[in-house]
């Protein structure tokens, strides 16, 4: 299958399924991206399912016990059921009759599901099984050059406000980390202050600013997170020079004013550290000796 450039989302899924209904011979089809197993977005539908309200389906199924689409992302294999009504799962269709699942990996990772719905009982066969195995296998690489597509399936590890990674991504970090590494929590001082006189507006250019500075004083090498509101978060693999990567942190705030229509603010930065997994064994350990050490720090300040 060629690589779609150039192409939407929508019309990318859209000519995926024209290629594979000929082998397939699905009714319908939907493209799911499922964030932290309960979260459920819809990407790209069939015509069939124009007519519904996808809205109310992302959210029934987002608070469904039991999902189709759950069994493909805990084996990350595709997934046959010959007779949907013999499961206790829920479907937005009651037409459905039979359903195969196919995990859509980037990295070894799913980031969504291509559901194909069949409204008869489906047999499924030795040629179509190969056709799933082989586009499974094959699902990243003819993705790998559509930038839209590989941007959706990432941008859940994205902040949007600073393009830096966001808490999603640092969750998944520690759950398959295993090498010594330091963390540094840090805070902005006083950024209430400079919300209330100035407005959340400038608040968040502040925050644009100070997550620039940020990653021009790291190495490429260090990763930075905004973990939420004005609070960041450094990895850093350099854990023997971690007071000193703290050091250049706070300088690169505090040292230089930042201006913002006109308007000049001087803020400072508080920062706390642990080390995995000296400190700690997961996130929440190293998190909560990291966050004690910031808030010692910020009372000095």
């Amino acid at each position: 299958m060629e690589v779609l450039k150039d192409e939407s989302v929508d019309k990318f899924f859209h000519k995926l399924a024209d290629k594979s209904l000929p082998i397939l011979k699905f009714d319908a089809w939907s493209v799911l991206e499922v964030e932290d197993k309960e979260r459920v977005k819809f990407v790209a539908v069939s015509d069939f399912y124009q007519r519904f309200d996808v809205e109310k389906i992302e959210k029934k199924l987002s608070f469904q016990d039991f999902a189709l689409y759950n069994v493909v992302l805990n084996t990350k294999r595709w997934k046959y059921i010959k007779d949907v009504s013999k499961t206790r799962a829920w479907v937005p269709n009651n037409r459905i009759s039979s359903w195969i699942g196919i995990p859509l990996l980037f990295d070894s990772k799913v980031y969504g599901v291509l559901s194909l719905d069949y409204f008869k009982i489906k047999r499924l066969g030795l040629k179509e099984k190969l056709f799933l195995d082989n586009f499974q296998r094959n699902f990243s690489q003819i993705a790998s050059d559509f930038r839209q597509l590989k941007e959706l399936f990432y941008q859940k590890y994205i902040d949007q406000l600073t393009s830096l990674k966001n808490r999603h991504f640092i969750e998944e970090f520690f759950e398959s980390n295993k090498e010594r590494v330091g963390l540094i929590f840090c805070d902005l001082n006083k950024f209430k202050s400079i919300n209330d006189t100035y407005g959340h507006r400038f608040g968040d250019e502040v925050i644009k600013v100070v997550a620039k500075r940020l990653k021009n004083v790291l190495k490429s090498t260090d990763q930075v997170v905004r973990y939420g509101g004005d609070e960041f978060i450094i990895i850093t693999k350099n854990v023997d020079k971690i007071h000193v990567i703290i050091n250049r942190i706070k300088n690169i705030i505090k040292k230089y004013d930042i201006i913002i229509d006109g308007k000049k603010v001087n803020l400072g930065i508080s920062c706390g550290y642990a080390i995995f997994p000296d400190d700690g064994t997961d996130l929440w350990e190293i998190l909560h000796i990291a966050d004690l050490r910031m808030y010692e720090e910020k009372k000095k300040e």
